[in-house]
């Protein structure tokens, strides 16, 4: 495998951030010219958040040692406390490095709300600098990327060789565009961004949910500003400051070579929900990866390669709820059409179905870099390449010595220090870590709760995926405790995976439907609706919204069942709805608990 800071930056925002960030915090110029109140208005754009949502815009310090020099723009986003005068701020992070918060919060904001029950808090996103809305960096277009991203590091095609040749010259990309400015875009300076946010905002503290790397922002803002948190929940933390460098590169190795093999035992034994089972999937998969290597598929005139799957199959791990949709779109693969493998990818990585990018990419090396997350190269790489072959054979299947050292920051990032999170405050702290977390595994979590002081607890979630955040009520519940009434779980305390509804004894024998089964995942996103509180099955139906309803309640009836219009549902009791939807009629069928 070949290093170049675009291939192996791909390849490490397949697990979030492996290392760490920077943290000088000398030498920082007074910025309270900079504190001023925020002037929140009706969010501009075609694609904007609508009322209740509130935009604003703060301008901070480019480079907070040179405070009357350059500044930048920080994209703000705010759900307000729908139950009177703010109590306070709870603003978020959703890792990366390189995710938008503002996104985070207009997609995410009114779950969070309603499952942590904050409404007394304005809840506050923002894309930190060179992210997105704030100065997005992109040392490379959408049309680059499109050519670049899924680079063959196994060239063996003639087109192949040339992509992988062209490649070389985006080796210094962004030092070309950006210079010195790169030094700018670190996570103690987007700490900093967060607490010009916070005293913009007239509060004295702030509350703060952090998820993967932005556990590690969350840490490093405690760290410089102990006195001003109200309390923290870290969902799936990062913390490998205490690392050796052969720590660096075999816990995420061995995190997802975990998660891989569960999958794997999930698919063969579930070949309803799994059309890639086999008698041995790990096996079908190489093979697989070896044909898409010598031969690629074609989606939408883009080559979907081996790359494409590697990619398509780590960002599924991520979540026990995107493990069916991996094992479809392998079995297409399998059979000739790569577009879901693509998408799965492309979702990954920030592309738009219109072929342009979000900034996350770019911004993702460049904060990495500028934070000081390279660490050092092993002492005896040949060794831990014997051990990664051992520990991680899948997920180092293509590993070299070569990859195991070198710097793959460009020149002009400089040499930034290693943060070190030590938190002194007294503030309720929660960090919540995965036992199958793939991208942050559970030590990291064990780490970062001992470095945030006595008044930290740890949480265990005993399932699958990387954060729980609207995934597990039980961190909800854990979470809205902290905000709302300063409340620290229990030590020890475990939180286990949602146990979905089983279909009912009934369902089979009493629901009928001529229509198109719809994916349930899909739809029950669409609907609003939770597993663990319903099971449902929806249809596309060729009819009217009357027609289908009325005849799909008139044939329950005749079944005996009984079915409620309203929102009271019980084991005995189907809820039926419908909604227009093109010339199609998207129906759901539910049983609630």
């Amino acid at each position: 495998m070949r290093k170049s800071h675009l291939s192996v930056s791909t390849a490490l925002c397949v697990g979030f951030a492996l290392l760490a960030a920077a943290c000088g915090g000398n030498g920082v110029d007074n910025v309270d010219s900079f504190e001023k109140t925020l002037s929140w208005g009706d969010c501009k754009g075609d694609d904007a958040p609508k009322d209740p949502f509130q935009c604003a815009t703060l301008t901070v310090p480019a480079d907070y040692r040179n405070a009357s020099g350059d500044t930048l723009k920080i994209a703000l986003v705010r759900l307000p406390a729908s139950e009177g005068k703010a109590k306070g701020v709870i603003l978020t992070n959703p890792g990366g490095p390189g995710q938008s918060g503002f996104e985070f919060v207009r997609n995410a904001g009114r779950s969070l709300v309603g499952s942590l029950g904050i409404e007394g808090f304005d809840l506050v996103g923002f894309d930190p600098r060179g992210v997105d809305k704030s100065g997005g960096v992109r040392c490379m277009t959408d049309k680059e990327l499109d050519t670049f991203l899924y680079v063959d590091n196994t060239p063996d095609t003639p087109d192949e060789k040339k992509i992988d040749k062209e490649s070389d010259k985006f080796d210094n990309a962004c030092t070309e565009k950006y210079g010195d400015a790169l030094k700018n875009y670190s996570t103690e300076y987007a700490a900093r961004d967060m607490d010009l946010i916070r005293a913009s905002m007239g509060f004295e503290k702030l509350h703060y949910l952090g998820i993967s790397y932005g556990t590690y922002l969350g840490g490093v803002y405690a760290t410089l500003f102990p006195d001003r948190v109200a309390g923290m929940v870290l969902d799936g933390a990062i913390d490998p400051q205490g690392d050796s460098p052969e720590q660096q590169r075999t816990t995420q190795a061995e995190g997802f070579e975990k998660a891989f093999n569960n999958w794997v035992k999930w698919c063969e034994k579930s070949p309803e929900q799994c059309p890639f089972s086999s008698s041995d999937v790990k096996k079908d998969w190489l093979t697989l990866y070896s044909a898409l290597d010598k031969e690629s598929l074609v989606s939408n005139k883009r080559d979907v390669n081996h790359e494409v799957m590697d990619t398509a199959t780590k960002a599924a791990l991520y979540a026990e709820s995107m493990w069916a949709e991996l094992g479809r779109a392998l079995a297409a693969a399998k059979d000739g059409d790569g577009s879901a493998l693509l998408k799965l990818a492309d979702r990954y990585n920030g592309r738009d179905d219109d072929g342009s990018y979000s900034s996350q990419n770019n911004s993702f090396y460049v904060i990495q870099c500028a934070s000081g997350m390279e660490g050092e190269d092993p002492k005896d790489p040949k060794a831990l390449l014997k051990k990664l072959k051992t520990v991680a054979p899948w997920y180092a299947r293509e590993y070299e010595e070569d990859d195991l050292t070198g710097s793959w920051c460009e020149d002009g990032f400089g040499s930034p220090s290693l943060a070190q999170v030590k938190y002194s405050g007294t503030a309720p702290i929660v960090v919540v870590g995965g036992k199958n977390d793939p991208a942050t595994p559970f030590r990291w979590s064990e780490e970062m709760t001992q470095n945030m002081g006595e008044n930290a607890r740890l949480v265990t979630f005993t399932g699958e995926g990387h954060s729980q955040i609207l995934v597990a009520r039980c961190v909800d519940k854990i979470a809205g405790a902290l905000f709302t009434k300063n409340v620290l779980p229990k030590k020890g305390t475990q939180c286990a995976p949602d146990v979905p509804m089983a279909k009912p004894d009934w369902w089979d024998n009493t629901v009928s439907v001529s229509g198109v089964p719809l994916d349930s995942e899909v739809m029950n996103y669409y609907y609003g609706l939770k597993p663990i509180d319903s099971y449902a099955e929806h249809y596309a139906v060729p009819a009217s919204v009357n027609t289908a309803f009325r005849t799909i309640s008139a044939g329950l009836r005749s079944k005996g069942l009984q079915y409620s219009e309203g929102e009271e549902a019980d084991p005995t009791v189907a809820k039926v709805e419908a909604s227009a939807q093109n010339e199609w009629v998207p129906l759901q069928i539910r049983s609630g608990n």
